[in-house]
């Protein structure tokens, strides 16, 4: 979309055709992170670059998933959960773009697909998905100065393939 022409356009496509990827904006770079091709879940993570409309393919993530939670964090992508074609996944990595690689950090403490995820205060937080059988109300945040996930509050319902965002509540004086 393009706000100065009030007009949608095509821009390049992607390399790989994919569905449920995760993504996240990093630096004014917009990354896809994995994702489904309708025969197996991918490990393929690519980024654009909208001034260059240009794709380019980084470093694969060590575990192909679909549908993970996709943030930032301190200038990390991170992935969290997903499903890998055969089970939801507790596993977490994150993506170091000044090195061009993908590291594992601590698991999340309920594996879950079609999680949510936001940051706030510096913590990256995981909120419900699916964990195979149900879905989950449950929230669990990640500190990366510890290298570990922490269960937080429920929600009032249970969610999956939801978005999440972070904002601040106006307030009346």
């Amino acid at each position: 979309y393009h706000q100065g022409t009030d007009q949608w356009e095509y821009v390049a496509s992607m390399t790989e055709a994919r569905q449920s990827p995760g993504m996240a904006v990093l630096n004014r770079l917009i990354y896809v992170v994995g994702g489904y091709d309708g025969k197996t879940r991918l490990s393929s993570v690519e980024r654009y670059n909208p001034e260059k409309n240009q794709w380019e393919l980084v470093r694969p993530l060590q575990r192909a998933r679909s549908a993970a939670g996709v943030a930032v964090l301190r200038g990390y992508v991170y992935a969290v959960g997903g499903f890998d074609g055969t089970r939801q996944l507790t596993s977490v990595e994150r993506y170091d773009p000044s090195r061009d690689c993908w590291e594992e950090v601590a698991p999340l403490l309920k594996a879950r697909t079609g999680v949510g995820v936001a940051v706030i205060d510096d913590k990256l937080f995981a909120l419900g998905g699916y964990d195979g059988s149900d879905f989950l109300p449950c929230v669990e945040s990640y500190d990366p100065d510890t290298d570990t996930w922490h269960p937080e509050t429920t929600m009032l319902c249970e969610r999956s393939g939801h978005g999440v965002t972070v904002g601040r509540m106006p307030t009346l004086s």
